[in-house]
């Protein structure tokens, strides 16, 4: 019977004793650890980003519901295309100026920051990521260039092009933020009730 694989095992050395060595397609127990926990990081990545995007779907069900003064809407043919950044973002400058919020103790900091970068079309093919320095300055900048790009990415699959293990602590750092983001937003136009019944997909 052959020993376990990814495992060290003992055979006769040329010197003295035994000694531990690999076989031929064998993996090193810490690399095997190494890989397995890059996996796992992998999986808890793909698993973030699913419930992030059932946030993000439920926070729009539930906005556009809520009135349809925060709906994007077509002017001619009067299609409602997800929500109106823009409005939302000035009716949240009434309830908390801006200048005066506290974005660290809200938990997402990042979005007044710096925004996701976007993906673009090579000229010739090819797609690579860009990114234009802005000045988030507002709260219709933050959703509608912050937040949305991050939604847009995860939404239209962008996040796994290109993907590389360098951005994946930046992106969950983006998901965290959008969590705590879409809740402040809910509870800012909800009661706890109303939020956590606002949409079921079953």
């Amino acid at each position: 019977m052959l020993p376990p694989p990814n495992t060290l095992r003992d055979r006769p050395c040329h010197s003295k004793g035994v000694c531990r060595c690999l076989f031929p397609g064998e993996v090193a127990p810490y690399q095997f650890e190494l890989q397995l926990g890059a996996n796992m990081r992998e999986a808890d990545l793909d698993e973030e980003i699913s419930r992030f995007m059932l946030l993000a779907a439920k926070l729009e069900f539930f906005l556009v519901n809520l009135t349809h003064d925060f709906a994007h809407v077509d002017g001619k043919t009067r299609v409602v295309s997800g929500v109106n950044w823009d409005r939302i973002g000035r009716s949240l400058e009434c309830r908390h100026p801006f200048k005066e919020f506290d974005f660290a103790e809200a938990g997402f900091q990042v979005f007044k920051e710096t925004a996701p970068q976007f993906l673009v079309a090579k000229e010739g093919g090819g797609l690579k990521w860009d990114s234009n320095e802005i000045e988030i300055s507002s709260w219709q900048v933050l959703l509608g260039r912050s937040y949305a790009q991050l939604r847009n990415n995860v939404a239209h699959g962008n996040k796994a092009q290109l993907s590389a293990p360098f951005t994946h602590e930046r992106t969950r750092a983006f998901l965290e933020a959008g969590h705590h983001l879409i809740h402040f937003i809910a509870g800012e136009y909800s009661s706890d009730e109303t939020w956590s019944y606002a949409i079921q997909f079953s």
